[in-house]
Protein backbone atom coordinates (compact mmCIF):
# COMPACT_ATOMS: atom_id res chain seq x y z
CA UNK A 1 0.00 0.00 0.00
CA UNK A 2 1.34 3.18 -1.26
CA UNK A 3 1.06 6.69 0.65
CA UNK A 4 2.62 10.00 -0.26
CA UNK A 5 5.56 11.00 2.16
CA UNK A 6 3.90 14.25 2.58
CA UNK A 7 0.49 16.18 2.16
CA UNK A 8 -0.20 18.10 -0.90
CA UNK A 9 -1.14 21.94 -1.16
CA UNK A 10 -4.53 21.06 -2.65
CA UNK A 11 -6.06 17.91 -0.09
CA UNK A 12 -9.28 16.92 0.64
CA UNK A 13 -8.43 17.52 3.85
CA UNK A 14 -6.63 21.05 4.40
CA UNK A 15 -8.35 23.73 4.46
CA UNK A 16 -7.58 24.60 1.21
CA UNK A 17 -9.30 21.88 -0.04
CA UNK A 18 -11.28 22.33 -3.56
CA UNK A 19 -14.28 20.67 -2.60
CA UNK A 20 -16.92 22.40 -0.03
CA UNK A 21 -17.04 21.13 3.45
CA UNK A 22 -20.01 19.25 3.00
CA UNK A 23 -18.52 17.17 0.27
CA UNK A 24 -15.46 16.43 2.19
CA UNK A 25 -18.10 15.24 4.97
CA UNK A 26 -19.47 12.90 3.10
CA UNK A 27 -16.24 11.72 1.33
CA UNK A 28 -15.04 11.02 4.91
CA UNK A 29 -18.36 9.40 5.96
CA UNK A 30 -17.83 7.07 2.77
CA UNK A 31 -14.26 5.77 3.23
CA UNK A 32 -15.29 5.19 7.03
CA UNK A 33 -18.46 3.37 6.96
CA UNK A 34 -17.18 0.91 3.96
CA UNK A 35 -13.95 0.42 5.84
CA UNK A 36 -11.82 2.38 3.14
CA UNK A 37 -9.43 4.74 2.55
CA UNK A 38 -9.09 8.15 0.53
CA UNK A 39 -7.01 7.79 -2.85
CA UNK A 40 -4.68 11.08 -3.58
CA UNK A 41 -6.40 12.39 -6.64
CA UNK A 42 -3.73 13.50 -8.55
CA UNK A 43 -2.52 10.00 -8.29
CA UNK A 44 -5.93 8.75 -9.75
CA UNK A 45 -5.69 11.02 -12.86
CA UNK A 46 -2.88 8.78 -13.44
CA UNK A 47 -4.30 5.46 -12.75
CA UNK A 48 -3.04 4.97 -9.48
CA UNK A 49 -3.90 3.83 -5.92
CA UNK A 50 -1.64 6.30 -3.98
CA UNK A 51 -3.21 7.06 0.01
CA UNK A 52 -3.83 10.63 0.74
CA UNK A 53 -1.13 11.55 3.45
CA UNK A 54 -3.18 13.52 5.62
CA UNK A 55 -6.01 10.88 5.64
CA UNK A 56 -3.54 7.93 6.54
CA UNK A 57 -1.91 10.11 9.28
CA UNK A 58 -5.58 11.92 10.82
CA UNK A 59 -7.83 8.75 9.78
CA UNK A 60 -6.27 5.79 8.52
CA UNK A 61 -6.58 3.44 11.31
CA UNK A 62 -10.34 3.26 10.70
CA UNK A 63 -9.29 0.98 7.55
CA UNK A 64 -9.38 -2.26 7.96
CA UNK A 65 -6.98 -2.81 4.58
CA UNK A 66 -4.94 0.38 5.89
CA UNK A 67 -4.50 -1.69 9.72
CA UNK A 68 -3.63 -4.71 8.01
CA UNK A 69 -1.04 -3.11 5.82
CA UNK A 70 0.57 -1.74 9.18
CA UNK A 71 0.56 -4.93 10.83
CA UNK A 72 2.07 -6.89 7.63
CA UNK A 73 4.54 -3.99 7.44
CA UNK A 74 3.17 -3.33 3.58
CA UNK A 75 3.17 0.63 3.84
CA UNK A 76 5.38 1.92 0.88
CA UNK A 77 5.98 6.00 1.71
CA UNK A 78 6.52 7.49 -1.82
CA UNK A 79 7.34 10.74 -3.09
CA UNK A 80 4.73 13.18 -5.40
CA UNK A 81 6.22 13.66 -8.67
CA UNK A 82 7.59 17.12 -9.06
CA UNK A 83 5.04 18.21 -11.71
CA UNK A 84 2.11 17.48 -9.31
CA UNK A 85 3.68 19.65 -6.47
CA UNK A 86 0.71 21.97 -7.51
CA UNK A 87 0.10 25.98 -5.85
CA UNK A 88 -2.89 26.00 -3.64
CA UNK A 89 -6.27 26.45 -4.47
CA UNK A 90 -6.91 29.71 -3.07
CA UNK A 91 -3.47 30.74 -5.19
CA UNK A 92 -5.17 29.26 -8.85
CA UNK A 93 -8.36 31.60 -7.75
CA UNK A 94 -6.09 34.35 -7.74
CA UNK A 95 -5.41 34.70 -4.03
CA UNK A 96 -2.21 35.85 -2.60
CA UNK A 97 0.75 33.87 -3.54
CA UNK A 98 2.76 31.93 -1.44
CA UNK A 99 6.81 31.46 -1.87
CA UNK A 100 7.77 28.41 -1.60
Amino acid sequence: MKVYKECCKNCLLSADSIVSPTRRKEIIQGCVKKQTHFQCHKATIDGKDILCKTFFDKLGHHSQMVRIAERLNMIEYVDQPEQEKLITYSEMRGGKSKKH
